[in-house]
């Protein structure tokens, strides 16, 4: 229920925001790991002026943990507008269990696009609250930062293929992995989807594109470190993407993670997609 009862209050929330938009893209999805995580997600851009759209997405997750079942919300808004061939983007997020660990965020990016592709340099300022566990600190709260710089970059290669290359890396304001109070086993996880998987030092991951017709196919390889224990998760992805009619698309995604932790895990999604307006 409680993955519904979300996902109920996001899809409202964009299908409201669609009826002051010029165009809008709206998108769900949901996905599933061998490791038992769940998750439902929603998102939607909105055209309010001439080169300005507003963005909103939403997640809901349930993974295992290793003493508890974690329950994960996302919610993200931005505003992105283009003064052609330079852009800007700006963006406030939630993420986190506010009963264990959560962040709001402060995001912001200075992009150049043109027909051959686009690039910008990224910001994050993430501001984490960590309510401890153990029976001896219970009650008390940890508070600790990071910053993230990144790059993210497109190329079309040529009329049928493209390349995708991203990346972040975050300096925090203390050693997560040295602090005795911090009792991060409450919260691990081997799901994709898992807490810890925001708890990083770096990420980047890159892609190829492949075009026929109104169709695509990609394949994404990636890395990222967790900021817990210092291990490595090696990620691999395959997705097709095929219109169902003439405002609704379909993309289907197989995922494998190779994690030092925690071994290999694999995860299946699914989204749909509605172009709306003129």
């Amino acid at each position: 229920m409680f993955l519904y009862r979300r996902s109920a209050l996001v899809l409202l929330s964009l299908f409201t925001a669609s009826a002051y938009a010029e165009g809008f893209v709206l998108a769900a999805g949901l996905e599933g790991d061998s490791a038992d995580g769940r998750a439902i997600s929603a998102f939607g851009d909105f055209s309010i002026g001439e080169n300005t759209w507003m963005s909103l997405s939403a997640m809901a997750a349930r993974t295992e943990g290793i003493f508890r079942d974690n329950e994960i919300v996302f919610a993200d808004i931005g505003i992105d507008h283009s003064f052609d061939p330079i852009g800007i983007r700006i963006g406030a997020s939630y993420w986190g269990d506010a009963d264990i660990l959560d962040s709001r965020d402060l995001l912001a990016s200075l992009y150049i696009s043109g027909e051959t592709g686009s690039i910008s340099a990224e910001f994050e300022r993430r501001n984490f609250e960590f309510d401890l566990q153990s029976d001896l600190l219970r009650g008390r709260t940890a508070k600790f930062s990071a910053n993230g710089l990144g790059l993210r970059a497109r190329l079309k290669l040529s009329e049928h293929l493209g390349f995708s290359l991203n990346g972040m890396t975050y300096d925090y304001s203390r050693n997560i992995r040295l602090q005795p109070e911090i009792d991060t086993l409450v919260f691990l996880s081997s799901s994709r989807l898992s807490m810890i998987n925001s708890l990083i030092d770096y990420r980047f991951n890159a892609g190829l594109e492949f075009k026929f017709g109104l169709r695509s196919i990609d394949v994404k390889v990636g890395r990222w470190q967790t900021a817990i224990d210092g291990g490595n998760v090696d990620s691999y992805s395959l997705g097709f993407l095929t219109p169902v009619s003439d405002r609704l698309d379909v993309e289907f995604r197989i995922a494998f993670d190779d994690s030092d932790t925690f071994g290999r895990t694999t995860a299946l999604s699914v989204y749909l997609y509605y172009f709306g307006g003129s």
